[in-house]
């Protein structure tokens, strides 16, 4: 089919499609200039606030590790023990003091539960057992939760709940590769003694033997048995 022929006159006096469409492309855009002067301000604002808020909040974990490396040096003064228990007490004290302040100024992530976790053991240095539980209880989704079962066996244990106490020790010592599994089969043995549950004691004892004889608790765990087997 012929294709339909347009003058050159005609032509000339019909806008360039091009030409049309990008007039309209440009008064589209001062048209609304300013609204997109303003969404442009708005979203710079949200990126600086976001960097200022981030910025922030790295300053804030920082100042809490400061103080964990005040509250640590007490800890560590305390755990040396000696012949002042008053002064094991008070560092313990003090170390607790510390942890809880980094604890109030940065509560997120791998650094409150160092806080948390060593507040856990400053309680139960300090025989503060229903609050060394309520700290502990606070770690066992993070990355001290295997510690933080080791911690309530013993408080529970230091209680006299030894029921509770079994039940802790036994979340580590059912899993291999665990660093505080030893601790808790030995934990599982003194429970079962305490109830009076001999048997169970003795064949906790000997499943910790068999699991790690070369242990620097050998000698201690064949005493046991032997004890327990009369």
């Amino acid at each position: 089919m012929a294709r339909k022929k347009v003058s050159r006159k005609k032509l000339l006096k019909e806008p360039d499609e091009f030409i049309s469409t990008t007039g309209k492309v440009m008064q589209f855009l001062r048209e609304r200039r300013r609204q997109m002067a303003i969404y442009g301000t708005v979203a710079l604002a949200v990126v600086a606030s976001a960097f200022a808020g981030y910025s922030y909040l790295r300053w804030q974990e920082g100042k809490a590790q400061a103080i964990q490396q005040r509250a640590w040096q007490f800890y560590q003064e305390a755990s040396r023990g000696g012949s002042n228990p008053e002064g094991e007490k008070e560092n313990y004290q003090k170390a607790l003091e510390n942890f809880r302040e980094a604890l109030s100024v940065y509560g997120w992530g791998h650094t409150a539960q160092v806080s948390r976790i060593y507040m856990a053991h400053c309680h139960y240095a300090l025989k503060e057992y229903d609050q060394a539980l309520a700290s502990y209880s606070q770690c066992l989704d993070g990355p001290f939760r295997r510690m933080a079962f080791n911690g309530m066996g013993y408080s529970y244990e230091a209680k006299g709940e030894f029921a509770k106490a079994l039940e802790n020790y036994q979340e580590n010592a059912q899993e291999d590769g665990n660093p505080y599994q030893e601790e808790g089969m030995l934990g599982i043995a003194r429970c079962y003694e305490a109830l009076n549950q001999k048997q169970k004691a003795l064949e906790a004892y000997q499943k910790a033997l068999a699991r790690n004889p070369k242990s620097r608790l050998a000698d201690f765990i064949q005493w046991k048995i032997g004890e327990l087997k009369g």
